[in-house]
């Protein structure tokens, strides 16, 4: 529960950094909610749902890829929450359970997660910049989120 919540505000917060500000005017009545429109997470497989049980230490980063661009490949150490700011992001997973293994496209707005411990790959095979937000859920003391394979 205090993982989902934690994420939630994390998620919330950067949604609000990355929307335009308005002027705001005081009003007689702020106690009240005004004007609100929330959107749920959707993910390529439905709702977003996830549940870790342990302390957690959250860290992230925004990417964006070029037209033809690509992480390389990777694997994320800890779960990892995925949400696609702008474009196409396509993820080619070489393994995992039905729905995980192989090429998963995710639009602007969508979002996933990726459990940790399967080797993958982004690219944006588009002709327009990908821009996206990870979110890393580890707990304090756990290594670097991210393993890349030795260079061969």
């Amino acid at each position: 529960m205090v993982i989902r919540l934690s994420l939630g505000l994390v998620v919330a917060l950067v949604l609000a950094l990355l929307a335009p500000a308005d002027a705001q005017q005081p009003t007689a009545d702020t106690k009240a909610a005004k004007g609100v429109k929330a959107r749920n997470l959707v993910t390529s497989l439905g709702g977003f749902s996830a549940t870790v049980n342990a302390p957690i230490l959250l860290t992230g980063q925004t990417i964006e890829l070029e037209p033809g661009g690509h992480t390389g490949r990777l694997q994320f150490r800890v779960p990892t929450f995925v949400y696609v700011i702008e474009g196409i992001l396509t993820t080619e997973y070489e393994t995992g359970p039905v729905g995980i293994a192989g090429a998963q496209y995710h639009a602007a707005g969508q979002s996933y997660m990726d459990n940790g411990g399967w080797w993958h790959n982004a690219f944006n095979r588009t002709d327009k910049p990908v821009k996206y937000l990870i979110l890393h859920v580890g707990y304090p003391g756990r290594p670097d989120p991210i393993v890349r394979p030795d260079a061969e």
